[in-house]
């Protein structure tokens, strides 16, 4: 797919005539009283998302109190939502959500963060000298498995005619896939930043692959996806998370260096790094979401569903998942009710 601050408040408050601020508190503690609690499950990412959790969007635009929880794949967002311990995944990849679907976990698709493109790539280790498919026979890669970076790795081999038998894969999530890196035992790794920026930074160099996967269909993005029972219950929390994250895609489109020293803190590299980083990421705007190219409105699903039907049946040639649904049932898996709401 182509298309694809508190102290101001504080010193308000000091500033207030008794009568008033004592009138008031009780309707802020009970606003907080009321609050519900969100989990969210979310990735040490460099990307605006980082920017709406560093500047507390995420609790203001929702009016709820927000548990985060650190996942390094797609995989841990699955399994919480059928746990029922997370509510909300920022950030979980189309493969994950195509073999949720699949497997009917209850969640819909709320929106997209992007096309992920060349932002997640093969990185092999430049004292290796692996330039060609054949180099990597023999060669140990990590991924975490699960992963969009997992997808789009199999995909790698397949294409290339590659088996598991020619090249050790191993599932680590992203911070030990560093510490594997630097201790030598690995030779690649297909995976995001900050960890791919980590990796090439100590000896390593990218291997392209993205251009031509794109081509044969192994296209891959990165959604927000929401429990069925949450969303219902808190729709307006819903729909505030949602701004949230549109309020943090402009601030990075109107102020790209404050945007990037902020992500670049957040999540443990250079503010010259994380710009670099987001540039390399296709952040969709969240009106352009809602058009045919993507997720499409209520009642009109976009072409994203299709990508979704042909992650999941790739899955099934790999075993991952027992089988692919039609079509609708992906169609059906994306809820674009809420997003509709907080772009109005």
């Amino acid at each position: 797919m182509s298309d694809i601050s508190g102290l101001g408040r504080r010193k308000l408050l000091a500033g207030a005539a008794g009568l008033g601020l004592a009138a008031s508190l009780p309707i802020l503690r009970a606003r907080a009283a009321d609050a519900p609690t969100i989990n969210i499950a979310y990735f040490v990412e460099t990307k605006p998302t980082a920017i709406a959790k560093a500047k507390g969007w995420f609790e203001q635009e929702s009016g709820a109190k927000i548990n985060w929880i650190e996942v390094g794949s797609g995989a841990q967002i699955n399994a919480g939502v059928v746990g029922g311990s997370i509510d909300i995944g920022i950030g979980i990849g189309s493969s994950p959500s195509a073999s949720g679907i699949s497997q009917g976990i209850p969640y819909k698709v709320i929106g997209l963060l992007d096309n992920i493109g060349p932002a997640e790539e093969l990185t092999v280790r430049a004292s290796a000298h692996i330039k060609t498919p054949a180099d990597f026979k023999g060669k140990k890669i990590a991924t975490p498995f699960g992963s969009t970076s997992h997808f789009r790795l199999i995909g790698f081999l397949k294409t290339n005619n590659l088996s598991l038998s020619d090249v050790t894969v191993l599932d680590l999530p992203p911070d030990q896939i560093v510490a594997a890196w630097k201790r030598g035992d690995i030779d690649g790794a297909y995976v995001w930043s900050p960890a791919k920026a980590e990796i090439l930074a100590d000896g390593g160099e990218v291997y392209e692959t993205y251009k031509e996967l794109d081509e044969k269909g192994y296209v891959i993005a990165d959604l927000i996806v929401a429990r069925n029972a949450f969303a219902t219950a808190h729709s307006d929390a819903v729909v505030g998370i949602l701004k949230a994250y549109g309020k943090a895609l402009t601030y990075w489109q109107t102020n790209p260096d404050d945007a990037a020293a902020i992500v670049g803190q957040a999540t443990g590299v250079t503010a010259a790094v994380a710009a670099a980083n987001m540039k390399e990421y296709d952040f969709v705007p969240q009106k352009e979401q809602l058009t045919a190219a993507w997720l499409g409105t209520p009642g009109h699903p976009g072409a994203f569903a299709e990508q979704l039907h042909h992650t999941a049946e790739f899955l099934v040639g790999q075993k991952s998942i027992r089988r692919a649904l039609k079509l609708p049932a992906y169609q059906k898996g994306i809820d674009t009710s809420y997003l509709e709401k907080a772009v109005a």
